[in-house]
């Protein structure tokens, strides 16, 4: 394990919910990282919940350092893709992977940039899976399974083999996704559905089956 001194500065975008479960596991068990704090447009963000990494500044005026390194822990994709954007673009910033210990992921399981893969997580052989896309706890993916870019996959969800999500999907706690399920870019899965077949694009669907569901 590095020094504490020789780890690479981590900055995770978002101080919510989520940024401060990022937070827990980088300090319970990360060898390549210290933690330099957050970056939250929220300034007050942590006053109901303080921690011992401060917000820094909004992700859209900070400018990186050298050897600044990123996690977007934003659980709303749209929030992330928006969030990081200027890190992104402007300043070619460098974002991080991150695995759980306790994730089980196959050795021919390829990722992007930018995802984070929460604890009892299990992913199989040759599943691919896009940029910043985060995988929550005890969800399932079963082999050549394909997930685009920027998704949010929540806890206890089922993927089977071969199925195809993607890009911007938020599949909600509790979902299976059965085996050669399509979902097109933008779906919204709603908790406790299941997947079959084809789900165009830019719709939210719930149920099981799942099918197209509208708010009134």
């Amino acid at each position: 394990m590095q020094p504490v001194n020789n780890r690479r500065p981590l900055l995770i975008v978002g101080a919510g919910g989520f940024g401060r479960e990022v937070l827990s596991y980088i300090e319970d068990d990360n060898p390549i990282f210290r933690i330099k704090g957050f970056l939250d447009s929220r300034i007050n963000a942590l006053d109901a919940t303080p921690r011992n990494a401060p917000i820094i500044d909004s992700p859209l005026n900070y400018a990186p350092a050298p050897d600044d390194v990123f996690l977007a822990a934003l659980g709303d994709p749209q929030q992330r893709f928006k969030y990081t954007a200027v890190l992104r673009d402007t300043h070619r910033a460098d974002f991080a992977t991150v695995v759980h210990p306790r994730a089980n992921i196959n050795r021919h399981a390829r990722m992007g940039i930018g995802c984070i893969i929460t604890p009892h997580v299990g992913i199989s052989v040759d599943v691919h899976i896009g940029d910043f896309t985060h995988i929550q706890e005890y969800t399932v993916i079963g082999h050549d399974a394909k997930i685009g870019n920027w998704c949010q996959i929540n806890s206890h969800c089922t993927i089977a083999g071969g199925a195809r999500i993607g890009d911007f999907v938020t599949i909600h706690p509790n979902c299976v996704i059965t085996s050669r399920a399509v979902i097109g870019d933008g779906v919204t899965v709603g908790p406790g559905s299941v997947v079959i077949g084809k789900i165009p694009s830019n719709i939210t669907v719930l149920g099981n089956p799942a099918r197209r569901f509208n708010f009134r």
